[in-house]
């Protein structure tokens, strides 16, 4: 065995562990711990750029088989369309050529597609079972602690309970929504924080480890495909038309549907207009304060925002216009 094999060797097996404690703080501590289970799922992505296929196959099967071991099969499992699928599916879009974006807005959309597929199979789109992300549980436990304070508002009269009962009738609205998010949208979420996670990682350690990626380009700079205006149109339609039509036999199917699909295309917008407003920025040479106001009132009017970005696709602010007349050709008529 050659150095570099047992260097390799060593490596996976440190890799393998790192996952391996993303995967429990995943399990320990849900919502915080999703966010480390990104972090410790980069070496999936290097290992297949920097060393290829084999030690890829090599890393996720001895990964699983700690996780099984460790954990429960099941669990083990889970790290195939949370990890190990985006992963494949990135660095082939990268080792096809795509640019930065499209590679990752490839990978966004098949990983939430093969993922939500496999949670409808395992859990049931609706089930209240518990899973490795426990969104649907966690939420309803935030929801029930909020309806415990309004509770108390409305018993010790600090409030009329007229407006009391309309908090509590917008906080349910607000329930019976996220609900038809799950799990589509917070997974596309999830792949989006955790595809950012990889590709970064990727930049920093392609000199140590030998691979080359394209730089992500400056925000400013990004720009949503045209045709995502069709996820965004069927999402709405399917939402406020079909879904409210009782007499429909598939309204309630057309509901969850439209809502997941309004959702992401409305993030994928959110983060359009926010690019578009980091362009103005530096067009305009908009001071620090102004900035972070800006960005902060951005956060508050998302909504406006997203029309932002939507209308940035056609109109397409930081494309230099024509100008009218030439210097040439002001000479010739005066």
């Amino acid at each position: 065995m050659t150095n570099s094999t047992a260097t390799r060797t060593l490596g996976m097996a440190v890799m393998a562990l790192i996952t391996m404690a993303g995967l429990f703080a995943a399990i320990q501590v849900p919502l915080f711990g999703a966010f480390m289970l990104s972090l410790a799922g980069i070496p999936a992505f290097v290992i297949i750029l920097a060393w290829g296929g084999l030690w890829f196959l090599g890393y996720s099967a001895l990964t699983l088989t700690l996780a099984g071991i460790l954990a429960s099969p099941a669990t083990a499992l889970t790290l195939v369309p949370l990890v190990f699928m985006p992963a494949v599916l990135l660095s082939a879009s990268v080792r096809l050529g795509f640019d930065p974006l499209r590679a990752i807005s490839i990978t966004l959309l098949s990983a939430t597609l093969f993922s939500t597929g496999l949670w409808g199979l395992a859990n049931g789109f609706s089930s209240e079972s518990q899973t490795l992300l426990p969104v649907r549980e966690e939420f309803a436990r935030q929801i029930a602690v909020v309806e415990q304070q309004l509770d108390k508002v409305q018993e010790k009269g600090g409030e009329s309970a007229e407006a009391v009962d309309v908090a509590r009738e917008n906080l349910r609205e607000v329930y019976d929504y996220t609900l038809l998010l799950i799990p589509a949208t917070f997974l596309f979420v999830w792949h989006l924080i955790t595809l950012a996670v990889f590709y970064g990682a990727a930049q920093r350690f392609a000199t140590q480890l030998g691979f080359a990626v394209v730089p992500l380009p400056p925000f400013s700079q990004w720009r949503m495909d045209w045709s995502l205006i069709w996820l965004f149109i069927s999402g709405w339609l399917l939402y406020h038309v079909v879904g409210t039509a009782e007499s429909i036999a598939v309204s309630t199917l057309a509901l969850s549907v439209g809502a997941n699909c309004l959702a992401i295309s409305s993030i994928i917008y959110f983060i359009g207009g926010l690019s578009l407003l980091f362009f103005m920025f530096d067009k305009y040479k908009i001071g620090s304060i102004a900035r972070v106001g800006l960005s902060c009132l951005a956060l508050v009017f998302t909504q406006a925002v997203v029309w932002f970005g939507i209308i940035d696709v056609w109109v397409d602010f930081r494309t230099p216009k024509p100008a009218l007349f030439s210097s040439g050709d002001s000479d010739e008529d005066f």
